[in-house]
C-alpha cells in the first residue's frame, strides 16, 4: 500500500509541467519588478512635487514680506519673535525691540518725505533649499521709492539670506541677514 502511494505520487509529479511552473515563476517575477520600480519612480516624482510645493510656499512668504515694506506691523506677522536680524554691521536678537526701531526709522523718513512714500520692492533670483522644516534662501531685493510729489529715487540692491522655519502649517522668517550688492544703483 505505501508503495502504490509512493508511486502514484511520483507518477502524478511526472505529469507536472515544471516548465509551466518557470514560466508562472518568471512572470511573477517580472510583475513584482514592475511593481517594485513603479512605487520607487511614483515616491520620488511625489517627493520632487513636495519638495517643489514647499519652495513655492516659502518663496510666496519672501514676496508678502517684501510686498509688505509699507506695513511693517503687517509684515512682522510673518516673522518669528526669535527672529536673528543682521545687517549694516548689526546683529539684533530681540524681533519686539527690532520691530520698534523699524517703526521709529520709517515714520521718521516719511516725515522727512513729505508723506509716506510709495515703494515696490522685488524679489529677483531666489534660490530656496528645504531641509526638512528648514528653508534657506538666498535673493537680490531691488527696492524702488517714490516720496509723495517728487521724482522716484534710484533703484536700491541688497543681497538677502534668510531662514524659514515651518511650524504647524506656515513658514516664518527665523534670520536674515542683508549685505549690498557689488552693482551699482540704477535710476
Amino acid at each position: 500500500m505505501t508503495q502504490d502511494l509512493w508511486h502514484n505520487s511520483w507518477k502524478d509529479m511526472r505529469g507536472f509541467d515544471f516548465h509551466m511552473v518557470t514560466k508562472m515563476t518568471k512572470t511573477v517575477l517580472k510583475v513584482f519588478r514592475f511593481t517594485s520600480i513603479s512605487i520607487f519612480f511614483l515616491c520620488c516624482v511625489q517627493t520632487a512635487f513636495a519638495q517643489g510645493d514647499e519652495e513655492s510656499e516659502v518663496l510666496a512668504v519672501i514676496e508678502q514680506w517684501a510686498a509688505l515694506e509699507n506695513d511693517l506691523i503687517a509684515q512682522a506677522e510673518l516673522i518669528r519673535d526669535d527672529r536673528v536680524q543682521i545687517g549694516g554691521g548689526i546683529r539684533q536678537t530681540n524681533q519686539k525691540l527690532n520691530l520698534e526701531v523699524q517703526l521709529l526709522r520709517f515714520d521718521a523718513m516719511a516725515e522727512e518725505m513729505g508723506g509716506q512714500p510709495k515703494m515696490i520692492v522685488r524679489i529677483e533670483n531666489p534660490l530656496i533649499r528645504i531641509y526638512g522644516n528648514v528653508a534657506v534662501a538666498s535673493f537680490v531685493r531691488l527696492f524702488d521709492a517714490a516720496p509723495p510729489g517728487k521724482r522716484a529715487m534710484r533703484t536700491g540692491s541688497a543681497w538677502f539670506s534668510m531662514v524659514l522655519v515651518k511650524d504647524d502649517e506656515d513658514w516664518e522668517i527665523a534670520h536674515h541677514h542683508v549685505s549690498p550688492t557689488n552693482q551699482p544703483s540704477s535710476n
